[in-house]
């Protein structure tokens, strides 16, 4: 069984032909939100058109695995004969009648679990048909001998198959992992298994000649081994693949448990570590695909007494376990997938007469955030004296904004969140309880971290809602 979707303005007699994503646990589709996601990514032009091909799985525990062997139970016994049917079958069937490409390094293979292992065994050993995979929670644990039967690294199956051969030149991979994968730990190093598998077996690849620069990992914390955590991936993921040149990949938003997170370790000191080291590189590139929740001291919701009844409105879309300095950081990447694609002609709309313009309206955010910052540093600092307030509807026309390119709004956006997210993370604990007066009320620090987010979370809302619908063409 197949699923093949075509992209939108798909054309059969079309001069290039598309590329291809095949993709493992197709039957997962809906479960996994792909249909929505490949309409919203496309209307937002930040894919390439691509075919999808997605093969239902019928015996996945003996399809999947490594085709050169099963593991020790004797799992993936059909994974060889898979591999053929892939090679020899599926291909030039989706080629013939969906005028997809045979280019190798624009054809791409996925899977998940242990359609993840298949997907990667599969483009590591046929590089001549296709160059990219990706593998969400990958199942590189897969091996030859059991724990109790004297187990050691050397009998994880792939990394064995790894360290067989060296690395095409143009072999890419995107892995992806979660804290909450699994709760097994071999070694008991307070490493999960799915995390330090992933690690070493990116280790031994960069040791095979492939350059670090081509591995995407991306480790999410209080992902869970299932379709929920990746489907909230899957637009990382498609953007690596398929990505329109020049936009940026879409920032998963996940609403994670913090109670959960239960993982001591730190990521930059395991990376540190010589035995995930593939290169002096290696943890430089890593850390800036890791999505995690910020330190923010003790992130507890503001008392109804630390602010201005009227900021509840604000305070309540910062959701319930969320961190709000979490929040800022994704806002940016959130502002730019629907702000981006605008011409400098569109971003000068306005919904309604006398109402701001896209423009307008950013520039009223940064405004805000700068000001809202400066009082919680001099409220955190101990400050008492009563802060000034200030008039938006004085402020907006006289900034400006509709003579300004959309790209340098966006910019200095860009400068004042790394400001503002560089002053909350340096304040100490005690730091968000202390109180303040601004416009004539009370407010404590913490009141401003919840704030700021929530007041950018509703300007999305309505720019969603009021502004992008109606857009001219």
């Amino acid at each position: 069984m197949l699923d093949v979707v075509l992209p939108p303005g798909y054309d059969p007699a079309a001069p290039t032909r598309y590329p291809v994503l095949y993709l493992n646990d197709g039957q997962d589709l809906r479960r996994l939100r792909l249909p929505a996601t490949l309409r919203q990514l496309y209307r937002q032009r930040q894919l390439t058109p691509f075919v999808l091909v997605a093969v239902h799985a019928h015996q996945r525990i003996q399809e999947y695995g490594t085709a050169a062997q099963p593991d020790y139970l004797g799992r993936g016994s059909r994974a060889g004969q898979y591999t053929e049917f892939v090679l020899h079958e599926l291909l030039a069937h989706i080629q013939q009648h969906y005028h997809a490409t045979s280019d190798p390094n624009q054809t791409v293979y996925a899977g998940f679990s242990l359609g993840g292992l298949t997907a990667f065994d599969f483009v590591w050993h046929h590089p001549e048909v296709a160059t990219r995979a990706g593998a969400f929670s990958g199942s590189f644990w897969w091996r030859r001998r059991a724990i109790e039967d004297g187990y050691t690294d050397a009998d994880r199956i792939m990394h064995r198959l790894v360290r067989a051969r060296a690395a095409h030149p143009d072999h890419r991979f995107w892995l992806q992992t979660g804290t909450l994968d699994e709760t097994n730990d071999r070694n008991h190093n307070g490493i999960i298994d799915s995390i330090e598998d992933t690690l070493d077996l990116m280790a031994v690849l960069v040791r095979q000649g492939l350059p670090d620069s081509r591995i995407r990992y991306v480790e999410v914390v209080g992902g869970r081994h299932n379709q929920n955590t990746w489907g909230h991936l899957m637009p990382d993921f498609l953007h690596w693949a398929f990505g329109t040149l020049g936009t940026r990949p879409p920032l998963p938003v996940l609403q994670v448990d913090k109670a959960q997170l239960t993982s001591p370790w730190n990521i930059r000191q395991r990376l540190n570590r010589q035995r995930h080291l593939g290169s002096k590189f290696f943890s430089q590139y890593l850390a800036a695909s890791v999505l995690s929740v910020s330190s923010m001291s003790s992130s507890h919701r503001p008392a109804a007494g630390q602010y201005n009844a009227y900021y509840d409105t604000y305070i309540s879309l910062v959701p319930e376990g969320t961190d709000p300095l979490v929040q800022l950081q994704q806002q940016p990447e959130q502002l730019r997938h629907l702000i981006g694609p605008l011409t400098d002609e569109q971003a000068h709309f306005a919904y309604a007469p006398g109402k701001w313009s896209i423009k307008e309206m950013l520039v009223h955010i940064i405004d805000t955030e700068r000001i809202f910052a400066y009082r919680a540093l001099r409220i955190a600092r101990g400050d008492q004296q009563p802060l000034a307030g200030f008039d938006q509807d004085e402020y907006v026309p006289n900034s400006g904004a509709n003579d300004r390119s959309l790209e340098s709004i966006l910019k200095e956006y860009d400068t004042v969140r790394a400001a503002t997210l560089s002053l909350f993370e340096s304040f100490q604990a005690a730091a968000y309880d202390r109180m303040g007066v601004a416009s004539g009320f009370p407010v404590s620090v913490r009141a401003l971290a919840y704030i700021l987010p929530g007041h950018e979370a509703h300007h999305l809302h309505i720019l969603q809602e009021r502004y992008l619908p109606h857009l001219p063409a």
